[in-house]
């Protein structure tokens, strides 16, 4: 498959082994294919992504956000 994002340059690794590219984003397909996909859909409701290509991103700095919140105590956002 080929990587059309911006400049689609993989930059580093964060959270759960997904890729970031272009230092920013992390694609919501490769979210996808995490077994806590539907919940970590249900925390980013209503939040800004970005759509690039049909390609579907998600902000880097939400992305950790959440790992960070769902490793520490199991819960999104919306469940405190």
């Amino acid at each position: 498959m080929e990587e059309n994002i911006i400049k689609g340059e993989v930059t580093d690794i964060t959270y759960f082994g997904l890729k970031v590219y272009d230092e920013k984003f992390v694609r919501d397909e490769d979210i996808k294919q995490l077994p806590f996909y539907d919940f970590w859909a249900e925390s980013a409701q209503n939040s800004t992504c970005f759509m690039h290509d049909d390609q579907r991103l998600i902000y880097l700095h939400d992305w950790e956000r959440f790992c960070k919140l769902f490793i520490k105590t199991g819960k999104h956002r919306f469940q405190f």
